[in-house]
């Protein structure tokens, strides 16, 4: 998977894949579209993704991704969605105030905790 450094888009939803998030994921730097929802992805979203700068969105839900959510998700300036809905991460949000371009978050159904980041109010373009 990390020899496709022209790809786009990767889109591998509602399948049954499990185990880990392949950390090569890493090496697709043109990647603007990252669709993993509705597998049976188990581990910790890997902190490689956080190097996909021209991300712009990201979908994990509904897998049992657990831990944190990675702070170098935070440098993605150009992501507009970020989808991880419906997992088990359970440590507090941490994300950078670097997501200028943010439009939609969704992280319900986790066991998220802590306080809302009150950067979070200073991304106008969230839609709320």
């Amino acid at each position: 998977m990390g020899y496709l450094r022209y790809l786009t888009e990767l889109d591998l939803r509602i399948n049954s894949f499990n185990g880990s998030i392949p950390t090569l994921l890493g090496n697709l730097t043109k990647l603007t579209t990252l669709s993993l929802h509705e597998n049976y992805f188990s581990s910790s979203i890997p902190e490689e993704i956080g190097y996909l700068k021209a991300l712009t969105q990201i979908t994990l839900s509904i897998n049992y991704l657990n831990g944190s959510i990675p702070s170098l998700l935070g440098n993605l300036r150009n992501l507009q969605t970020l989808f991880l809905d419906a997992n088990n991460l359970s440590e507090e949000v941490l994300l950078s105030v670097c997501l200028t371009s943010l439009e939609e978050l969704y992280v319900m159904r986790n066991n998220l905790r802590g306080e809302i980041p009150q950067y979070l109010d200073n991304i106008s373009s969230l839609k709320v």
